[in-house]
């Protein structure tokens, strides 16, 4: 400031100021009680030398300090000063103020020759580079190439970066800005326009930015146009997204600038047609928390990135290496909420700064950031700024959702007979909604977790926070009890998808179910899914779940509720609880009047029972259960009943009447078509088969099993079909597959509590296991084991199908 001060170029000054703050000669008057026109006057050197009153006004509209306001004042040029001759434009800001030559444009026509383009420069002649970010772009390398690509195509005019706030959107669009400049011999400039507020205003602020003269009788457009055609080049616009309605004046400048390219960012797109939208997700978060799939993370990168810059080096371990991760999957791998949280590292362990992400995160944002960008709430109330009041009460109810919620669901819970449609649209346009894949012909959507807790925040304070809960509880209440009669059907594996999807909602839904005292309610919704809760791998949460349903249900509540704990106990291998509640459910029965209901209970008690090694006391409950589930109507429940009386017919070493029953209760679990029936209906023939000695037999029947339960993603079929397939490896020579397809097994075992417990195919699988160990010897054994539990779905099927073969499968059996 001092040397420009010290040249009396007042003119210079005054803009540099204005720019350096982001202000329009529009804002500026504004701000000082002065016209447009006058600041142009004095900005062009029209006016020299203003009035002392005029001065002060001008240092009050820019906020200068003491010391910034004697030079301004200083600056103003004495009585006898005479004007400079061919005194330049002073800079434009390059990036949200960073100091950089400003581009201007002449012809050689303006000296008198004939017109031609000559590139915008800067003093002294050389054309403008932006200068290198200051921090390194993490986790954005396929994003980065992408957008480079779309750029150079020469295809793509106008390339809109568009995602939710503090995603990264302006750190990427400024690495493109970097790169690309050397291919725009005719210039590349940034321009920020987060400041501004009207959309007539954005085409003056690039020409400002570019360094060129305010338009005086002309359109801004107009004016630009000029010093743009025959020249390629590169303009970024930062932060359009309260400038959208400016959209159509951008297509015709890219129109009119055949080699112009613009690349903007939004968290919004801008809808025009020479606009090819790049959709910026969060950072990829670990798939795993071993420390390999947590070191490769790109999020947990940029956390230690961040950290390290915050004088906190730190590194990925066994021990943190989990608590990294769920850092950042806490965060949704949202760049601006984890370089936020890294500082707490300085103070905190992992694990201690995973336990306050519930609490204001420790540490203040980052000074050199933008205000709006310094907390996640800043950023998102920038958001709620560009928002009608409709919208933003539709984002602060969707806060009640955890994880993804459909249309549907976003209908029954929030919209109170309204037509959400418009104002979802809009949440979405602005990325605070974001779409993501569904599992049926439901469109999806989702918050991310600091979006979603911002919304909760602003939900409490606006008053419908327990009405919305109120109704998101009874939604989902319905939903699982309406899934509990289609998870017996052929439908199956679209209503587990649709449930996984839910997931997350259905714990939401049945703890607020708890905190009401509606113990009825949140038994039903337990019990109705715990087969779910079985076949998808959520057995403990389950049984969590069931432990602490209260006195208030009634006796059908509580009889489903022990339904369900039964048969996640089952699945489990817990044996001892299950026969202890069996006894309790049995009770808890005899006063159900209801056969629909009571015949599963029944059911799953034989089976504990046979599990047990109590025959008559299951034969008695068996034949009890298939009398109630064919007057219930149950099918299903017939399925299971019969296949419980072959299993019982197997420990009490009846093949014969195993026989009889099994071959039927396979056709009619095919009638049923539900596929966990018809998986568990083959895995318990093949245990007949293969005590008869028959293999082909045997490697058909789990053949399908394997690819059934694989298909619908069911542990708990997959559990059984895996040992008894790995023993038919042993028995027809191939111990190596044995080996692998024993450790297959574990892992699912594991992974998802099943635990198959059956005792004849645990004695099977047992003696299987023991001679595959004595066939290869510990090490090999070992080597295969452990290739087997890392082993993907696809290989998986790929062994079996190799066994089967090799048994001699395929036969109809």
């Amino acid at each position: 400031m001092e040397a420009v001060a010290a040249s009396g170029d007042f003119a210079v000054l005054l803009r540099r100021l204005r720019e350096s703050r982001s202000l329009t000669q529009e804002e500026l008057a504004e701000r000082a009680g002065l016209t447009a026109k006058a600041i142009g006057a004095l900005e062009r050197g029209e006016r020299r030398r203003p009035y002392p009153h005029t001065v002060r006004s001008l240092a009050d509209g820019l906020a200068l300090d003491d010391d910034d306001r004697a030079a301004f004042v200083a600056a103003v040029p004495s009585r006898d000063a005479t004007p400079r001759v061919g005194s330049t434009p002073p800079a434009a800001p390059s990036w949200s103020s960073a100091a950089s030559p400003s581009a201007t444009r002449v012809t050689e026509a303006d000296a008198g020759g004939t017109a031609s383009p000559v590139p915008l420069s800067a003093p002294g002649g050389s054309r403008y580079a932006p200068a290198g970010p200051m921090t390194p772009l993490i986790g954005r390398d396929g994003e980065l190439a992408g957008l480079l690509a779309l750029v150079s195509s020469g295809t793509r005019r106008i390339v809109t970066i568009t995602g939710p706030g503090g995603v990264g959107k302006t750190r990427l669009a400024m690495e493109v800005l970097h790169l690309a400049a050397p291919d725009f011999p005719g210039g590349a400039q940034g321009v920020d326009l987060s400041a501004v507020r009207e959309p007539t205003l954005v085409v003056p602020r690039i020409a400002a930015a570019l360094g060129l003269p305010d338009a005086v009788g002309v359109e801004p457009l107009d004016a630009l146009v000029p010093h743009l055609v025959g020249l390629r080049v590169l303009l970024v616009l930062d932060n359009l997204e309260q400038l959208t309605k400016a959209a159509p004046v951008l297509a015709g400048l890219v129109a009119r600038c055949p080699d112009l390219v613009v690349v903007a960012t939004s968290r919004a797109p801008l809808r025009v047609r020479a606009e090819h939208e790049f959709v910026l997700g969060p950072l990829t978060t670990p798939a795993a928390d071993d420390v390999d799939a947590v070191a490769s993370s790109p999020a947990v990168a940029l956390l230690l990135d961040r950290a390290a810059a915050a004088g906190s080096p730190t590194v990925v371990t066994d021990a943190d290496a989990p608590a990294l991760a769920a850092i950042v999957r806490r965060l949704d791998g949202l760049p601006l909420a984890v370089e936020l949280a890294a500082p707490g590292l300085r103070l905190l362990s992992p694990w201690a700064l995973l336990a306050r992400l519930e609490q204001p995160g420790p540490g203040a944002g980052l000074r050199d950031l933008p205000e709006r960008h310094r907390t996640m709430a800043a950023v998102l109330e920038w958001s709620m700024d560009l928002l009608e009041p409709e919208e933003t009460a539709l984002f602060e109810r969707l806060a009640v959702f955890s994880g993804g919620f459909s249309l549907d669901s976003i209908e029954a819970v929030t919209a109170e007979g309204a037509d959400v449609l418009p104002a979802l649209g809009a949440l979405v346009d602005q990325s605070l909604v974001l779409r993501v894949p569904s599992p049926d012909q439901q469109p999806r959507f989702r918050l991310l977790e600091p979006v979603r807790q911002f919304a909760m925040q602003r939900l409490h304070a606006s008053g419908p926070a327990t009405a919305t809960a109120d109704r998101h509880a009874a939604h989902f209440h319905a939903r699982a009890t309406a899934s509990a009669a289609l998870l017996e059907g052929p439908d199956l594996v679209a209503v587990l998808d649709r449930l996984d999807a839910d997931h997350a909602n259905l714990r939401s839904a049945y703890l607020r179910l708890l905190e009401l005292d509606r113990d009825g309610d949140a038994a039903e919704l337990a019990g109705s899914i715990w087969l779910y809760l079985a076949l998808r791998g959520h057995a403990r949460e389950g049984l969590a779940w069931l432990e602490r349903i209260g006195p208030g249900a009634s006796d059908v509540a509580r009889c489903r509720a022990l339904t369900g704990r039964l048969g996640l106990q089952l699945l489990a291998g817990d044996n001892v609880s299950m026969l202890r509640d069996a006894g309790v459910a049995v009770t808890l029965a005899g006063r159900v009047a209801e056969p629909a209901v009571t015949c599963e209970t029944l059911t799953l008690a034989g089976q504990a029972a046979v599990f047990a090694g109590a025959l008559d006391d299951a034969d008695e409950l068996l034949t009890r259960a298939l009398s109630q589930a064919e007057a219930g109507g149950r099918r299903w429940v017939a399925v299971h009943t019969r296949l419980a009386q072959c299993q019982l017919a197997l420990v009490a070493n009846d093949l014969a009447t195993a026989g009889l029953i099994l071959p039927e209760a396979v056709r009619a679990a095919r009638e049923v078509g539900n596929a966990f029936a018809l998986a568990t209906a083959l895995n318990v023939h093949a245990t007949l088969t293969e005590l008869l000695g028959d293999e082909p037999a045997t490697a058909t029947l789990l053949g399908e099993a394997v690819a059934l339960s694989l298909a619908a993603r069911m542990s708990w079929t997959l559990g059984y079909a895996l040992p008894a397939l790995a023993s038919l490896a042993q028995r027809v020579g191939d111990p190596v597959s044995a080996a692998w397809l024993f450790g297959a097994g574990a892992s699912i075992s594991a992974a998802d509590a099943v635990d198959p417990t059956f005792p004849v195919s645990r004695a099977l699988s047992d003696r299987g296991l023991d001679a595959t160990r004595a066939a290869l010897g510990d090490l090999k054994f070992t080597r295969e084991w452990d290739a087997g539990r890392a082993a993907s779905d696809t290989e998986i099927q790929a062994r079996a199908a190799v066994v089967t073969t090799r048994a001699g499968g395929g036969r109809s059996v």
